[in-house]
């Protein structure tokens, strides 16, 4: 007589499936989300247009708002169509001359014969978007409003460092929760006089705010001020992000 009813002999074999199962969960996770795909700062994934923020930001002086248009209306930075491109490779610069500068800048072939603009012109012609990779990106259960931030007070900058002088875009900042935390309670670091309307003048930002004693004088103030505002001092609470 069995001492053990018979479904205990399945035991071994539902033992060693939850163990492989456990593995490859934590594998799945830690890959996911401890890789700088997600929150570590460096993350440079490779683009399908090769696109100079360098070139276009700080050397011709193009405002963010150009591409990126709702970034003060909206919580996301919406990434430019190929039509927004286009607007400044062919309709402004046959009216007049846009690139000229820009080809005095890189040379003639950056404009006319490159890789880049031939994928470019590629995509605006099949009507396709072109499948830029987001570089900068949150875990779905947190939300960030980009919006509030700007009309805060709180630069590009701030988050995304001197983009302008990148020339291939990569994640500065690791964008945890404590990172995010961090400014939150104290804003000081990173406010500006957003009356100013700089918000997007990376380099006059990065100036004010590197200035000896900004945080406790200039920053102080405008925290102060934000603080006595509707919109209150920067909130801390989980519901503030996970929503």
């Amino acid at each position: 007589m069995a001492i053990f009813p018979k479904w205990t002999n399945s035991i071994p074999a539902f033992a060693f499936l939850s163990a492989a199962f456990g593995v490859v969960a934590v594998v799945s996770g830690f890959w996911v989300y401890a890789t700088p795909k997600f929150w570590e700062a460096g993350y440079q994934p490779e683009q399908p247009i090769s696109y100079s923020h360098q070139l276009h930001a700080q050397q011709l002086g193009i405002d963010c708002r150009y591409c990126h248009t709702n970034v003060e209306k909206s919580r996301i930075a919406n990434v430019p169509s190929t039509n927004t491109c286009m607007n400044c490779h062919t309709i402004v610069d046959a009216q007049r001359g846009y690139l000229k500068k820009a080809t005095a800048v890189e040379g003639e072939s950056v404009h006319f014969k490159s890789a880049a603009l031939q994928a470019l012109r590629s995509y605006a012609a099949s009507g396709d978007p072109a499948p830029w990779k987001r570089i900068h990106k949150l875990p779905d259960y947190v939300q960030f409003n980009h919006a509030a931030h700007l009309q805060a007070g709180v630069s590009c900058f701030s988050c995304h460092g001197r983009i302008d002088q990148m020339a291939i875009v990569y994640q500065q900042n690791p964008l945890s929760m404590k990172w995010c935390l961090d400014c939150h309670r104290s804003p000081a670091h990173n406010l500006i006089d957003k009356t100013q309307g700089r918000v997007t003048d990376l380099a006059w930002v990065q100036e004010q705010l590197n200035q000896d004693g900004y945080a406790t004088s200039s920053g102080s103030l405008l925290a102060e001020k934000l603080s006595d505002s509707s919109r209150g001092a920067p909130p801390t609470h989980c519901s503030a992000c996970h929503y």
